[in-house]
């Protein structure tokens, strides 16, 4: 493996080189959105401090992977789409490889149940779980203002049957895992609420992204807001994401409907999806259409040139425990922000943005035009981002070298 050497180095200061069994649902770099490229980053920095990777995996049917990678991907074609045949899978998985790995790390929220029976029945390699995204039957946020269809009854029952089951057999097999990673407190407070153990060795660890490395292939530095920063004539605010439920696009039309001075605003949004036409049908009833550009799915490089270009971003709103790349990859690139009070990202954001009552348009409404009309407050927010950027619990390296750092730790512990 291309620099195993050097890493085999930095592990004799870092701590004791392991063979890690990095177990995900899949890898695919094409469509799969920002977790895949996360995994990949963590995957590096794991063989930086001088382990020896594997990935494994689950739905490999599923796998588009368009570049070399440094590790080994080991394919397994779980066909199994139910709970109790995927937590299977999970547990045969881990004993197949038992005898080639240190330490296995899995995705907490599709894999817990499996690893964690897999530790119940005495497997031998200790397991940590990393937690990015929620159980599946968890309630999901909806959006307030457009259409929804509400589950039929039989649908209703059988959410509730399995949110019996996963918590009061599940769970408890889930406590079967050694180690729990986080990317938020609010994260970490939801499955512990479920039942998962509040366990003070547990890491919250944020979403592992590269800034710098953006930010350079961007040419983007810390004052690039501030040259561009505008006293006018057009404020340009700045939305995309999948026009799914519970993404903002309906408090955030509301909200901009309520703005008083909508000739000094450009609302521009991006993206495609199963409540697009609810966001038109929107900018028509509030009369919208001079002042919003739709641009409907945009590339990644039409993305960064985006963000280069806005004045405001907007995410209006989000799971309360919920994380967000896009407000991350706004801050990367110094663009003040206007957000849900409270939660997930309030947390991430901190100081770089003005907040409001979670799904309230009128005062979402104050917020963009206090910042539209706001040049200083602009500057201040924008390098506030890099502030918060610079924080350690925001800093990848650091991160994962923590969970390094609690793995080696555990593996200690239980010798």
């Amino acid at each position: 493996m291309p620099g195993l050497d050097v890493n085999r180095r930095i592990a004799a200061i870092s701590g004791h080189p392991m063979r890690i069994f990095f177990v995900t649902s899949k890898l695919n770099f094409k469509k799969a959105g920002g977790s895949v490229e996360e995994f990949d980053l963590m995957i590096r920095e794991f063989q930086r401090l001088g382990n020896e990777v594997t990935v494994v995996t689950v739905f490999s049917q599923n796998n588009e992977i368009d570049r070399p990678l440094p590790y080994k991907v080991i394919e397994e074609k779980v066909l199994s789409r139910g709970l109790l045949g995927i937590q299977w899978h999970a547990y045969k998985i881990l004993r197949k490889y038992q005898n080639e790995a240190d330490i296995f790390h899995i995705d907490g929220h599709l894999l817990l149940y499996g690893a964690g029976l897999y530790r119940r029945l005495g497997g031998k390699v200790p397991v940590e779980a990393f937690f990015n995204r929620e159980l599946i039957f968890w309630p999901q946020i909806t959006s307030s203002l457009f259409p929804q269809n509400e589950p039929k009854v039989i649908e209703r029952l059988k959410i509730k049957l399995r949110s019996l089951v996963e918590k009061n057999i599940g769970m408890p097999l889930a406590n079967g895992i050694d180690l729990f990673s986080f990317i938020s407190p609010m994260f970490k407070e939801m499955y512990e609420n479920f039942g998962l153990r509040r366990d003070p060795k547990s890491l919250v660890i944020n979403d592992p992204i590269d800034f710098g490395k953006i930010m350079r292939e961007n040419s983007i530095v810390e004052n690039s807001y501030l040259k561009r920063n505008k006293f006018g004539p057009k404020i340009k605010i700045f939305y995309s994401s999948r026009m799914a439920p519970g993404k903002g696009f309906d408090i955030l039309l509301k909200g901009f409907s309520l703005v008083r001075n909508k000739d000094d605003f450009e609302l521009i949004l991006g993206g495609t999806g199963p409540e697009e036409q609810y966001v038109k049908d929107m900018i028509r009833e509030y009369k919208l259409d001079p002042y919003v550009t739709l641009l409907g799915w945009v590339s990644k490089e039409k993305l960064y040139q985006l963000h280069r270009e806005a004045d405001i971003f907007v995410q209006a709103d989000w799971l309360t425990y919920g994380t967000s790349i896009s407000l991350l990859y706004a801050m990367i690139f110094g663009i003040p922000c206007i957000l849900p009070a409270g939660g997930g990202l309030q947390w991430i954001a901190d100081g770089a943005a003005l907040y409001f009552k979670n799904r309230d348009t009128e005062e979402l409404a104050l917020r963009i035009e206090e910042l539209g009309r706001d040049r200083e407050l602009r500057a201040k927010l924008s390098m506030n981002c890099y502030r918060r950027l610079k924080d350690d619990e925001m800093n990848y390296v650091k991160q994962v070298g923590r969970l390094f750092r609690a793995v080696e730790e555990m593996k200690s512990d239980l010798k």
